[in-house]
């Protein structure tokens, strides 16, 4: 498994006609690079995003010759459920559980559940064991994360922050990652704050900064000010924090358009201590 994400890179490093000593002034050991290359050694995620980088490599071009140019199902399964979910199309959600349920996917249709209302307390503790085990979380792992934590009480999400940093600091510096970890943050900044934990979700907010310094982007940022928004509204002045959230709203109707916004307003209702 190893040797075909050396062996692509490889290819790429040849196709730029570049040697192993190229690498050398981002402190990355020719002689690694070429243990990697030939399947001895697993090189970091941080390492091989930096590598693709100074060879101007998109990650995603990467993944697609290491999947031989076919997309990632589960990457591309997760973007349609996304999808689906924005749009309220319970419909395409039930589809997709169909569709997935036959591959035999167990995580991923669990995962399907989660939008669909119908997940059990065992199935959410079973993906509660499952990410506590694993000591670093790909895109996979954190979209689990994401999705189920809906369902999870403060002290399950308390368990599942722990490490958090230490379990994705390799992943910060690609986009789709860095918004997934965004994500996550501040659904738990809404989730701690609905529960009166106003000083867990300000350490959460504070949290996000050293990720915001690597890269910021509109929907990430939206997503910022409806977190703190929501601690103004249930710690501070309902009013205040009312006039952030529908500020943020109409940014994220701009943005995406009235669906949504839609997704977003009925989220809203979850972590507020009264309806706005």
């Amino acid at each position: 498994m190893y040797k075909k994400y050396g062996d692509c890179f490889k290819k790429l490093r040849n196709q730029k006609n570049l040697g192993l000593s190229y690498f050398s002034k981002l402190g990355i050991d020719r002689s690694n690079i070429s243990r990697f290359e030939h399947g001895k050694c697993v090189m970091s995620f941080e390492h091989i995003d930096l590598m693709l980088e100074e060879m101007q490599v998109p990650l995603s071009e990467y993944e697609l010759i290491v999947n031989n140019y076919m997309p990632n199902f589960q990457e591309f399964f997760i973007l349609e459920l996304e999808k689906a979910e924005f749009r309220q199309n319970r419909d395409k959600i039930k589809e997709l559980y169909s569709e997935v349920k036959e591959t035999g996917n167990h995580l991923l249709t669990i995962t399907v559940k989660t939008k669909l209302g119908n997940i059990s307390q065992t199935e959410v503790k079973e993906i509660e064991a499952y990410l506590c085990n694993i000591e670093e979380w790909g895109y996979f792992e954190l979209t689990l994360f994401y999705f189920v934590s809906d369902y999870l009480n403060v002290n399950q999400l308390e368990l599942l922050l722990f490490n958090f940093d230490k379990r994705c600091e390799n992943y910060c510096r690609v986009l789709k990652y860095r918004r997934r970890l965004l994500q996550i943050a501040y659904k738990s900044v809404a989730i701690y704050a609905a529960n009166g934990e106003r000083k867990k979700a300000e350490n959460i907010l504070e949290m996000t900064k050293k990720y915001r310094t690597v890269g910021v982007d509109l929907y990430s940022e939206v997503l910022r000010h409806l977190a703190r928004a929501i601690i103004i509204f249930n710690f501070e002045n309902a009013g205040v924090g009312e006039e952030k959230i529908n500020y943020a709203l109409e940014i994220l109707e701009e943005f995406g358009g009235k669906k949504i916004k839609e997704f977003y307003q009925n989220k809203m209702e979850k972590y507020l201590k009264r309806s706005i």
